[in-house]
């Protein structure tokens, strides 16, 4: 048999090379590369109340003129924002969805209110997208219980090892608006995008859909 030419540490270097892609590994932080799984703080502390609260994404855009919200915060930054306010929700989707989507929802494009929204993000983003916001940290037990209640009831839906959160990729955003007029709307937009009708359910992208804007 013919003896491979590199050591088992040599080879094992290369297969992990060929594992994980260039970019992932060039697109992290050095604490990131140290570090995959963080622990959440989530309390009396991260209430604040804004003005003026605006984003958009690659399909999905949202405003709030004023409310309340609670940032769920890691060592490494800001990765969950729970709005408490009510806003405004726009949904578009590439040509080829559009009639799907105002199947689903009875209008293209989707313009509707909402009362909450659970953001996860990568804290890179929340610092582009938010940093500039107008914010009075307040101390308010009911905003705090609502944040709670809806953190315990998200987290563990997407970007988590336990309950420990792993950061969603850079650009890559997981949206859960409650709404008055269709209930719970789901939405993830990055390299794939999804959004989602609950009840009655509702799926507006095949699996895996590739996201025109991010290719």
């Amino acid at each position: 048999m013919k003896r491979s030419r590199f050591s088992p540490l040599a080879l094992s270097f290369i297969l992990l090379l060929w594992i994980v892609p260039p970019h992932t590994r060039s697109q992290d932080t050095p604490q990131e590369q140290e570090k995959k799984f963080f622990d959440v703080s989530l309390g009396p502390d991260d209430i604040y109340r804004y003005s003026n609260l605006k984003f958009s994404g690659d399909y999905t855009s949202f405003e709030s003129p004023s409310g309340m919200l609670a940032l769920g915060r890691t060592e490494a930054g800001v990765t969950v924002v729970i709005v408490l306010g009510g806003g405004t929700l726009h949904i578009e989707c590439p040509d080829a969805l559009q009639d799907k989507l105002k199947g689903a929802f009875g209008s293209y494009p989707l313009v509707t209110g909402f009362q909450t929204l659970y953001l996860r993000l990568h804290p890179k983003e929340f610092d582009e997208a938010f940093g500039g916001i107008q914010m009075t940290k307040v101390a308010d037990t009911q905003a705090m219980a609502m944040a709670q209640a809806i953190y315990d009831e998200r987290f563990l839906t997407s970007y988590h090892a336990g309950q420990k959160a792993i950061f969603p990729p850079y650009k890559t955003r997981v949206m859960d608006f409650d709404t008055a007029a269709f209930g719970l709307i789901t939405n993830e937009e990055g390299y794939w995008i999804t959004l989602r009708k609950i009840v009655p359910y509702a799926s507006i992208y095949p699996a895996r859909f590739v996201n025109p804007k991010q290719k």
